[in-house]
Protein backbone atom coordinates (compact mmCIF):
# COMPACT_ATOMS: atom_id res chain seq x y z
CA UNK A 1 0.00 0.00 0.00
CA UNK A 2 1.42 3.39 -1.04
CA UNK A 3 2.07 6.17 1.43
CA UNK A 4 2.69 9.69 0.12
CA UNK A 5 4.57 12.46 1.92
CA UNK A 6 4.72 16.10 0.83
CA UNK A 7 7.44 18.43 2.08
CA UNK A 8 7.30 22.13 1.25
CA UNK A 9 8.84 25.33 2.58
CA UNK A 10 5.96 27.76 2.03
CA UNK A 11 8.26 30.83 2.11
CA UNK A 12 6.63 32.78 4.93
CA UNK A 13 3.27 31.26 3.97
CA UNK A 14 3.37 32.74 0.47
CA UNK A 15 3.12 29.23 -0.93
CA UNK A 16 0.07 28.35 1.16
CA UNK A 17 -2.27 28.57 -1.84
CA UNK A 18 0.02 26.19 -3.70
CA UNK A 19 -0.40 23.67 -0.87
CA UNK A 20 -4.16 23.70 -1.40
CA UNK A 21 -3.70 23.06 -5.14
CA UNK A 22 -1.24 20.23 -4.49
CA UNK A 23 -3.62 18.62 -2.01
CA UNK A 24 -6.45 18.74 -4.53
CA UNK A 25 -4.27 17.16 -7.23
CA UNK A 26 -2.12 14.63 -5.35
CA UNK A 27 -4.02 14.06 -2.08
CA UNK A 28 -0.85 13.40 0.01
CA UNK A 29 -1.22 11.25 3.11
CA UNK A 30 1.22 13.38 5.13
CA UNK A 31 2.05 17.07 4.91
CA UNK A 32 5.36 18.37 6.29
CA UNK A 33 5.42 22.14 5.93
CA UNK A 34 8.05 24.71 6.90
CA UNK A 35 7.79 28.49 7.33
CA UNK A 36 4.07 27.97 7.85
CA UNK A 37 2.17 30.87 9.40
CA UNK A 38 1.00 29.36 12.67
CA UNK A 39 -2.55 30.59 13.14
CA UNK A 40 -5.97 29.00 13.56
CA UNK A 41 -7.24 30.15 10.17
CA UNK A 42 -4.46 28.42 8.22
CA UNK A 43 -4.70 25.24 10.26
CA UNK A 44 -8.46 25.00 9.77
CA UNK A 45 -8.07 25.41 6.00
CA UNK A 46 -5.89 22.32 5.87
CA UNK A 47 -8.09 20.37 8.28
CA UNK A 48 -11.09 21.12 6.07
CA UNK A 49 -9.47 18.92 3.41
CA UNK A 50 -9.79 15.82 5.60
CA UNK A 51 -6.51 16.26 7.48
CA UNK A 52 -5.77 16.20 11.18
CA UNK A 53 -3.09 18.29 12.84
CA UNK A 54 -0.31 16.14 14.25
CA UNK A 55 1.69 18.95 15.82
CA UNK A 56 3.59 22.15 15.14
CA UNK A 57 6.55 23.98 16.60
CA UNK A 58 7.36 27.68 16.33
CA UNK A 59 10.65 28.49 14.60
CA UNK A 60 10.84 32.27 14.44
CA UNK A 61 8.99 35.57 14.36
CA UNK A 62 8.94 37.86 11.32
CA UNK A 63 7.02 41.16 11.17
CA UNK A 64 5.15 40.21 14.32
CA UNK A 65 3.96 36.85 12.91
CA UNK A 66 4.96 33.39 14.12
CA UNK A 67 6.24 30.84 11.60
CA UNK A 68 7.23 27.25 12.17
CA UNK A 69 7.12 23.64 11.02
CA UNK A 70 3.82 21.81 11.04
CA UNK A 71 2.74 18.26 10.24
CA UNK A 72 -0.70 17.06 9.12
CA UNK A 73 -1.94 13.57 8.26
CA UNK A 74 -4.95 12.06 6.47
CA UNK A 75 -7.31 11.09 9.27
CA UNK A 76 -9.09 8.42 7.24
CA UNK A 77 -5.81 6.55 6.59
CA UNK A 78 -3.59 7.25 9.56
CA UNK A 79 -3.74 7.46 13.33
CA UNK A 80 -1.51 9.58 15.52
CA UNK A 81 0.50 7.64 18.09
CA UNK A 82 2.96 10.23 19.38
CA UNK A 83 4.61 13.52 18.60
CA UNK A 84 7.57 15.37 20.06
CA UNK A 85 9.96 18.25 19.48
CA UNK A 86 13.48 16.92 19.10
CA UNK A 87 15.94 19.22 20.82
CA UNK A 88 18.59 20.03 18.20
CA UNK A 89 22.22 19.36 19.03
CA UNK A 90 24.51 22.39 19.10
CA UNK A 91 27.84 22.44 17.35
CA UNK A 92 30.82 24.67 18.39
CA UNK A 93 30.91 26.24 14.91
CA UNK A 94 27.44 27.69 15.52
CA UNK A 95 28.77 30.16 18.06
CA UNK A 96 30.77 31.98 15.37
CA UNK A 97 27.73 32.25 13.10
CA UNK A 98 25.59 33.41 16.00
CA UNK A 99 28.03 36.29 16.56
CA UNK A 100 27.72 37.19 12.88
CA UNK A 101 23.93 37.12 13.17
CA UNK A 102 24.02 39.38 16.25
CA UNK A 103 26.25 41.84 14.38
CA UNK A 104 23.67 42.05 11.58
CA UNK A 105 20.81 42.19 14.11
CA UNK A 106 19.33 38.95 12.82
CA UNK A 107 17.65 37.29 15.79
CA UNK A 108 15.96 34.44 13.95
CA UNK A 109 17.63 31.05 14.02
CA UNK A 110 15.26 28.37 12.73
CA UNK A 111 16.55 24.96 13.75
CA UNK A 112 13.47 22.90 14.31
CA UNK A 113 12.87 19.14 14.27
CA UNK A 114 9.37 17.78 14.78
CA UNK A 115 8.96 14.01 15.13
CA UNK A 116 5.59 12.35 14.54
CA UNK A 117 4.79 8.65 14.86
CA UNK A 118 1.82 7.58 12.74
CA UNK A 119 0.04 4.25 12.36
CA UNK A 120 -1.47 3.13 9.05
CA UNK A 121 -4.97 2.03 10.06
CA UNK A 122 -5.37 -0.90 7.67
CA UNK A 123 -1.96 -2.55 8.05
CA UNK A 124 -1.25 -1.33 11.62
CA UNK A 125 2.25 -0.46 10.51
CA UNK A 126 4.09 2.45 12.17
CA UNK A 127 6.21 5.12 10.55
CA UNK A 128 8.25 7.91 12.14
CA UNK A 129 8.16 11.22 10.28
CA UNK A 130 10.81 13.87 10.98
CA UNK A 131 9.79 17.29 9.68
CA UNK A 132 12.76 19.64 9.93
CA UNK A 133 13.91 23.14 9.12
CA UNK A 134 17.61 23.72 9.72
CA UNK A 135 19.33 27.10 10.02
CA UNK A 136 20.21 29.26 7.03
CA UNK A 137 23.27 30.95 8.53
CA UNK A 138 25.67 28.24 9.63
CA UNK A 139 28.05 25.54 8.45
CA UNK A 140 27.32 22.18 6.89
CA UNK A 141 29.30 20.67 9.77
CA UNK A 142 26.74 22.06 12.21
CA UNK A 143 23.86 20.70 10.12
CA UNK A 144 25.45 17.25 10.01
CA UNK A 145 25.87 17.36 13.78
CA UNK A 146 22.15 18.11 14.16
CA UNK A 147 21.15 15.35 11.74
CA UNK A 148 23.28 12.79 13.55
CA UNK A 149 21.13 13.23 16.64
CA UNK A 150 18.21 11.89 14.62
CA UNK A 151 19.84 9.13 12.60
CA UNK A 152 21.79 7.69 15.54
CA UNK A 153 18.70 7.07 17.68
CA UNK A 154 18.88 3.44 18.78
CA UNK A 155 15.10 3.24 19.15
CA UNK A 156 14.63 3.56 15.36
CA UNK A 157 16.92 0.67 14.36
CA UNK A 158 14.18 -1.45 12.79
CA UNK A 159 11.57 1.25 12.36
CA UNK A 160 10.18 2.77 9.20
CA UNK A 161 11.56 6.30 9.13
CA UNK A 162 11.19 9.30 6.83
CA UNK A 163 13.28 12.45 7.33
CA UNK A 164 12.25 15.38 5.19
CA UNK A 165 12.21 19.15 5.03
CA UNK A 166 14.43 22.15 4.44
CA UNK A 167 17.96 21.04 5.32
CA UNK A 168 19.52 24.33 4.10
CA UNK A 169 22.55 22.19 3.28
CA UNK A 170 24.94 24.09 1.02
CA UNK A 171 25.61 22.39 -2.35
CA UNK A 172 29.32 22.21 -1.49
CA UNK A 173 30.19 18.77 -0.05
CA UNK A 174 26.72 17.39 -0.72
CA UNK A 175 28.27 13.99 -1.32
CA UNK A 176 29.37 13.90 2.33
CA UNK A 177 25.76 14.27 3.42
CA UNK A 178 24.64 11.43 1.16
CA UNK A 179 27.47 9.16 2.32
CA UNK A 180 26.75 9.87 5.98
CA UNK A 181 23.05 9.08 5.57
CA UNK A 182 23.89 5.90 3.69
CA UNK A 183 26.25 4.83 6.48
CA UNK A 184 23.22 4.83 8.79
CA UNK A 185 21.13 2.84 6.28
CA UNK A 186 19.13 5.82 5.00
CA UNK A 187 18.38 6.09 1.31
CA UNK A 188 17.55 9.28 -0.55
CA UNK A 189 14.16 9.59 -2.22
CA UNK A 190 15.12 12.93 -3.82
CA UNK A 191 18.13 11.52 -5.65
CA UNK A 192 16.60 12.25 -9.07
CA UNK A 193 16.11 15.96 -8.24
CA UNK A 194 19.00 18.42 -8.65
CA UNK A 195 17.26 21.70 -7.78
CA UNK A 196 14.67 22.32 -5.06
CA UNK A 197 14.94 26.09 -4.67
CA UNK A 198 14.76 29.03 -7.05
CA UNK A 199 15.88 32.28 -5.38
CA UNK A 200 14.90 34.21 -8.53
CA UNK A 201 11.19 33.79 -7.88
CA UNK A 202 9.32 37.06 -8.32
CA UNK A 203 9.37 39.00 -5.08
CA UNK A 204 11.63 36.53 -3.28
CA UNK A 205 14.43 39.01 -2.67
CA UNK A 206 12.06 41.32 -0.80
CA UNK A 207 11.59 38.64 1.85
CA UNK A 208 15.25 37.67 2.16
CA UNK A 209 17.29 38.85 5.12
CA UNK A 210 20.38 41.01 4.70
CA UNK A 211 22.64 37.97 5.04
CA UNK A 212 20.68 36.04 2.40
CA UNK A 213 20.96 38.97 0.01
CA UNK A 214 24.67 39.18 0.79
CA UNK A 215 25.18 35.55 -0.22
CA UNK A 216 22.85 35.77 -3.22
CA UNK A 217 25.72 36.02 -5.80
CA UNK A 218 27.05 32.73 -4.42
CA UNK A 219 23.60 31.16 -4.72
CA UNK A 220 23.54 32.21 -8.37
CA UNK A 221 26.70 30.19 -9.04
CA UNK A 222 24.87 27.03 -7.96
CA UNK A 223 21.47 27.99 -9.36
CA UNK A 224 20.86 24.71 -11.20
CA UNK A 225 22.10 22.61 -8.28
CA UNK A 226 20.46 24.47 -5.39
CA UNK A 227 19.17 21.40 -3.65
CA UNK A 228 18.48 22.08 0.00
CA UNK A 229 15.21 20.14 0.45
CA UNK A 230 15.61 16.42 0.96
CA UNK A 231 13.66 13.25 1.67
CA UNK A 232 15.55 10.35 3.28
CA UNK A 233 14.00 7.03 4.33
CA UNK A 234 14.72 3.56 5.64
CA UNK A 235 12.84 0.26 6.00
CA UNK A 236 10.42 1.37 3.28
CA UNK A 237 10.27 0.80 -0.47
CA UNK A 238 10.55 3.98 -2.51
CA UNK A 239 8.18 4.19 -5.47
CA UNK A 240 8.79 7.66 -6.91
CA UNK A 241 9.45 11.31 -6.03
CA UNK A 242 8.18 14.34 -7.93
CA UNK A 243 9.12 18.00 -7.92
CA UNK A 244 6.00 20.10 -8.30
CA UNK A 245 6.32 23.36 -10.21
CA UNK A 246 4.93 26.36 -8.33
CA UNK A 247 4.83 30.14 -8.53
CA UNK A 248 4.33 31.23 -4.93
CA UNK A 249 7.42 30.09 -3.02
CA UNK A 250 11.16 30.10 -3.65
CA UNK A 251 11.05 26.37 -2.85
CA UNK A 252 9.45 23.63 -4.90
CA UNK A 253 6.99 21.26 -3.21
CA UNK A 254 8.40 17.71 -3.17
CA UNK A 255 6.16 14.65 -2.95
CA UNK A 256 7.45 11.12 -2.37
CA UNK A 257 5.56 7.83 -2.60
CA UNK A 258 6.52 4.73 -0.59
CA UNK A 259 5.30 1.19 -0.27
CA UNK A 260 4.51 0.60 3.39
Amino acid sequence: MALSVLTFNTFFNRGFFEVEKVIDKFNPDILCLQEFLIDEKNIKKIEAKNYSLADYHNSFIKSGRIYGVITFYKKNRLRLKATEFVEPKNNPSEYLFNLIKIFFKNKNQPKTILKTTLIEKETKKEVDIYNLHLFIVGSNLARVSTLKKIIKEKSQKNKRVIICGDFNYYPIQRKKLEVMMNDFNFKEATKNISQTINPNKKGAMKEYSFLQKLFFPIFKLFEKTLKIDYVFYKNLTHIKTLRIENHFSDHYPIISFFKI
